[in-house]
């Protein structure tokens, strides 16, 4: 949504315009915007350099191998059991408040075999590793063990406080295809204060805090994890090094509850595939925010990279949240957020994929959003795909989200977000995208390009936001767009090459009512049945050529159509005609916004009073 002053900018522009104006036909050469993207997903999208980050996962990583016959017994003492050399150590039974100790050489690799083992220590972790090269948890197949550690305790060593069931300084592995069953009760579940790395086996971890932390990084592949989280569900947090602080998964399944971050990375996610169950901040429904808390389903400082998945996540946040680019390249993504569905600070790439936003405030949001393919369909109570530079002026000055005022506030408590750099860009150059939106459909602050795919807009019923918003410019060299909803704030593109594009506003028609523009013959070059009641469409596709005269109608019938009544080049019949179109240029708008009467720019009856966008209340200063 714009703010008051775009407002009036923007009715000072179309006053200037003869081709806003009831009736008025606009030409290409007569709206001036700068040179728009083509499409192509620019180079710079690559974010932060990952090259230096450590993905790989070691051969030993991966073997669960060990030999019963080779291993050695640790030294019992008094507070426990102590490993202080090179080897392997099996335990089973049940140990009471008492710790397994590593305490090695430097150099040492220890292999600790857990098999049927259940270790309770009220006086500090479970499992302490303070020094060693490496250390190896392993879960003998078929085994199931748990270790908890203490309510109340204070432990520590010469590092600092250790507040984890699982605490380890040094790199910790956990493999073998067993279970384990982890209770933070005083803290943390895990803690490495190096990698935490997870292969093959299965974790039940439930924390007061962090479930599972690697503070260099948390590498996973093929396991089986699920985690209760008082905080964060798995977290990487090295702030000190940009190399370090990842989270990399592999594969796997995580059903992961959060009251914060489900998975939270100081620098990077990168994410190869695996199926996800997340609920974050007791999900997009829960009224319990804190604006000094992060409630978001998967979050990154630094980027977000997803190549393949299967997402099913609930946040009272932003579901996949990073401040600064995501790139999705693949995966099945079922997304429902109390704030965006997707948000990056500075750049939003997705090229393959299928995501549904089910509920969200704005679905896709970045100062730059890309789209060269995939399948949408995205459900915004503000805006569908929101390009911003500088703040979110929809969140308005409130940090907690007051709904009153111009724009209102961001619901739960969330304020104004942040953008990297632009002013503004959304490039659509491939893909099927439905938005249902109650804000503005599609709104770039700067600048718009449609190059290829098929969008579909289910715009506001209201007169103070558009089905297709922009600030500096529109351009369509290729594809299909129809946009839908009020004509109060309506835009048309400003530019066009190769086909041609449409502004026109009628009396309102019902939702569930198909639209459809037909060519000479009668027949339906696009049809749509839009969700919402609307007044005003804008209408795109290669079809549409200079010279040629085009019919709009509503309400025809048609032999076949997809799930949101989308069709292209069908035959039709019937229907109510609601106007003809002659393209005496590649550009056609026909009503929209433009200065009216009673209530303010929009005219008709949908204008609003002072101080308030068209059909709002009245707004704040």
């Amino acid at each position: 949504m714009k703010k008051f002053l775009s407002l009036i900018l923007a009715s000072l522009t179309l006053l200037s315009l003869a081709a806003c104006g009831e009736g008025a036909e606009q030409s290409s050469q007569e709206v001036s915007a700068p040179e728009l993207s083509q499409g192509e997903i620019p180079d710079d999208i690559s974010g932060a350099d990952l090259s230096a980050m450590d993905f790989e996962l070691t051969d030993r990583d991966k073997d669960g191998s060990y030999s019963a016959s080779d291993a050695k017994a640790a030294t019992e003492t008094e507070s426990g059991y102590e490993i202080t050399s090179e080897g392997c150590y099996i335990f089973t039974g049940e140990i009471t408040d008492k710790a397994i100790s590593v305490n090695a050489g430097e150099n040492d690799k220890i292999q600790i075999v857990l098999n049927n083992v259940t270790i309770k220590n009220s006086n500090g972790p479970a499992i302490y590793i303070g020094k060693a090269d490496k250390v190896f948890i392993t879960l003998a197949e078929g085994s199931t063990s748990t270790v908890s550690d203490g309510s109340g305790y204070s432990a520590s060593d010469a590092n600092g406080e250790l507040d984890g069931a699982i605490f380890s300084r040094a790199d910790l592995t956990i493999n073998g295809k067993g279970t384990l069953n982890i209770n933070g009760n005083y803290k943390h579940g895990i803690v490495s204060k190096d990698d935490l790395v997870i292969v093959d086996s299965a974790i039940n971890a439930t924390a007061k805090n962090v479930a599972l932390n690697g503070k260099d990084c948390v590498k996973i592949s093929n396991a089986t994890l699920d985690i209760n989280g008082g905080s964060d569900g798995i977290r990487s947090d090295n702030d000190d090094d940009s190399d370090r602080g990842f989270v990399y998964i592999e594969s796997g399944k995580f059903k992961i509850t959060a009251a914060n971050d489900g998975i939270q990375a100081e620098t990077a996610v990168k994410i190869l595939g695996g199926e996800f169950d997340i609920v974050s901040g007791g999900g997009s429904k829960s009224s319990a925010a804190s604006a000094d808390e992060s409630y978001k389903g998967i979050k990154a400082v630094s980027d977000i990279v997803i190549l393949d998945g299967s997402f099913n996540i609930d946040s009272l946040d932003d579901a996949l949240h990073s401040n600064n680019t995501i790139r999705i390249e693949g995966g099945s993504f079922t997304l429902a957020s109390g704030d965006d569905g997707i948000h990056a600070d500075t750049d939003l790439a997705i090229s393959n994929g299928d995501i549904t936003v089910t509920k969200s405030y704005e679905g896709l949001e970045s100062s730059r959003i890309f789209v060269t393919g995939g399948n949408f369909d995205i459900t915004a109570s503000d805006d569908g795909l929101n390009a911003a530079g500088g703040n979110d002026q929809s969140a308005g000055n409130n940090p907690f989200g007051d709904p009153g005022g111009f724009g209102g506030g961001k619901p739960g408590g969330f304020g104004m977000d942040a953008f990297d750099n632009g002013i503004g860009e959304i490039v659509i150059s491939g893909g099927y995208m439905l938005v249902d939106a109650s804000g503005d459909g599609i709104d770039s602050n700067g600048t718009f390009a449609l190059t290829g795919g098929v969008v579909l807009v289910c715009g506001p019923t209201n007169n103070g936001n558009g089905a297709f918003d922009y600030g500096s410019g529109a351009s369509v060299t290729g594809g299909v767009l129809i946009a839908v909803g009020t004509s109060g704030m309506a835009q048309g593109f400003s530019q066009a090459e190769n086909q041609g594009a449409i502004l026109e506003s009628f009396s309102y028609r019902s939702g569930g009512t198909n639209i459809a523009l037909c060519d000479e013959s009668g027949n339906a070059i696009v049809v749509f049945t839009p969700k919402k009641d609307y007044q005003c469409a804008v209408i795109t596709a290669p079809e549409i050529q200079q010279g040629k005269t085009y019919k709009l109608y509503a309400a025809v019938e048609v032999s076949e159509a997809d799930k949101n009544g989308f069709a292209r080049n069908i035959a039709c019949t019937g229907g109510t005609h609601i106007a003809d179109i002659t393209m005496d240029s590649l550009i056609y708008g026909k009503g929209g916004f433009a200065p009216g009467g009673p209530g303010g720019p929009g005219g008709g009856d949908h204008g609003g009073g002072p101080g308030g966008k068209p059909g709002s209340k009245p707004g704040r200063p």
